[in-house]
């Protein structure tokens, strides 16, 4: 999922985004921009805006879907222990959301919390990958 986000997928996700912020139209919103921490998202805006996502593109974003993307292949043990990620699961979640500063990360991230270091760069990837054709 470290792929540009299709342009056209990006310009959508954004006006979904500032429909949730409630936004004016003008609003320019970067590929860059942290949901939680540079455009003021809460738990419940992040919510509304799956849903928006969900009903616009008809895909399905699942609990966990950016816990399982970043774990990948690795055994569920060596992402994460007791609620945290291992130094692996951290590197794995970096490498992911690659678009994040590094800065963001902190050495110890609960995993109830990944969300909070998307970018709307990597969530117009996240709906990239949930519409690609399957193998």
């Amino acid at each position: 999922m470290t792929t540009p986000t299709d342009a056209g997928t990006f310009e959508q996700v954004a006006a979904l985004v500032r429909a949730t912020q409630a936004l004016p139209e003008d609003r320019v919103i970067r590929p860059d921009q942290l949901l939680f921490y540079d455009l003021a998202f809460s738990s419940l805006d992040l919510l509304d805006l799956l849903f928006r996502i969900e009903d616009h593109f008809g895909v399905v974003i699942g609990d966990g879907t950016l816990y399982r993307l970043a774990r990948g292949d690795l055994p569920d043990p060596a992402f994460a222990d007791g609620g945290t990620l291992t130094p692996l699961g951290r590197e794995r979640l970096m490498a992911l959301l690659s678009d994040t500063p590094a800065a963001i990360f902190p050495e110890r991230i609960a995993t109830d919390g990944l969300p909070r270091f998307a970018t709307v760069g990597a969530i117009g990837r996240l709906v990239d990958h949930l519409r690609a054709p399957g193998p």
